[in-house]
């Protein structure tokens, strides 16, 4: 028996209804929410510190890698610095013993003062800085061995194999717009078929110079001084003489193609038979020169003087003659044609001019062929 009003408990092994009679609105209880944790302050802390610890940690690793960086430079730099303090040390027993060598005296150390020449050469290449230094060296070595003579005109005697080898060497040296120039002052110098090619002796004073069937092609002699030098028969093809003081030189029979000579000064300058074709010649001084039967074919002759220069068989084709000072009794007997141009009320001679007797008796001798303006042989 159960009292009035109390539900039954069914039967066991089946499953209670719900009985249809919920009130409207009542909801399921939900269960109670669990409290968040509270924060635990010293796993926090510890957290924390170990972030510090980690900071502390590659701050120290850097500054000891900067520091152990500081000190490597330094002992790099220290080791540079004890380098070239030897190599300077070691370049200053080459420099000495390549002095002791030059200033050996006689025929029989010949050989001992070459190799001292090159030596000087070899350091001047190790060493720019020196450069300076070796050629002052060996100009005062030329200098000494090839003493200007008090007469006039000197002699100029061949000079030796060792005074050749330092003005071969001088003429080589490296970036010679950099150093010292040449000081060559009252040497003499005999230096005939002396080889020279590309050399620069550039406002070296050769003053009497013997350089005679020297071999000078593509040489810069700019600025240098060749007052009375001998360069007869001389190769001074694509030479830069520019700016040259040539007072009574002799450059007879030379080749002077393509050369330079802008600005020179070649006054009373022998040029006979000298092969100038293609020439720069601008505004340089040929005033009194002897030009006898040289070639000036192409040459460039703008503003050039050539006051009272002796033209008797020049040959001037293709030559711009206008602001040079010539008149008429100077070409007379030159080589002229149609491309050549000549100063306002100068007379053009005819073409066979040089060839005529007149020509012929005034400066070509009993010996002269017709062709061209030239000597045979």
């Amino acid at each position: 028996m159960t009292q009035h009003g109390a539900d039954t408990q069914p039967p066991r092994g089946q499953t209670s209804r719900p009985s249809g009679r919920l009130k409207q609105g009542l909801r399921p209880r939900r269960p109670p929410a669990t409290p968040a944790p509270r924060p635990d302050w010293w796993q926090r802390g510890a957290a924390i510190g170990g972030l510090v610890s980690v900071l502390l940690v590659a701050v120290g690793l850097y500054l000891t890698n900067s520091f152990n960086r500081d000190q490597l430079s330094l002992q790099r730099k220290t080791t540079q610095e004890q380098q070239d303090l030897a190599l300077k040390g070691q370049r200053a027993d080459r420099f000495v013993a390549a002095v002791d060598q030059l200033g050996q005296e006689g025929a029989d150390k010949l050989g001992v003062r070459l190799g001292g020449i090159y030596a000087l050469e070899t350091l001047m290449k190790d060493s720019p800085e020196d450069e300076d230094t070796v050629i002052e060296v060996l100009c005062a070595f030329v200098r000494t061995h090839t003493p200007f003579v008090a007469r006039f005109p000197p002699e100029t005697p061949d000079s030796p194999a060792d005074i050749r080898a330092a003005i071969t060497v001088l003429g080589r040296r490296h970036d010679p717009e950099k150093h010292a120039r040449l000081d060559l002052t009252r040497a003499l110098l005999g230096l005939r078929r002396a080889n020279l090619s590309a050399a620069d002796l550039s406002g070296a004073d050769l003053t009497y110079a013997d350089l005679s069937g020297a071999d000078l092609s593509g040489a810069d002699l700019s600025s240098a001084i060749l007052n009375g030098a001998d360069l007869t028969n001389a190769n001074l093809s694509g030479a830069n003489l520019s700016g040259t003081q040539g007072f009574a030189t002799d450059l007879s029979s030379a080749k002077l193609l393509r050369a330079n000579l802008t600005g020179a000064d070649m006054k009373e300058a022998h040029l006979t038979e000298a092969e100038m074709n293609g020439a720069e010649l601008k505004n340089a001084n040929l005033s009194h020169a002897n030009l006898n039967l040289a070639d000036l074919t192409g040459a460039h002759l703008h503003a050039a003087d050539l006051t009272y220069a002796d033209l008797d068989g020049t040959v001037l084709i293709g030559a711009d003659l206008k602001a040079t000072g010539v008149v008429t009794v100077q070409v007379a007997c030159s080589h002229v044609d149609a491309s050549t141009t000549l100063p306002p009320g100068v007379l053009r001679p005819a073409e066979d001019a040089p060839d005529s007797p007149d020509c012929i008796r005034k400066w070509a001798g009993p010996q002269y062929t017709p062709h061209i303006g030239r000597r045979p042989g």
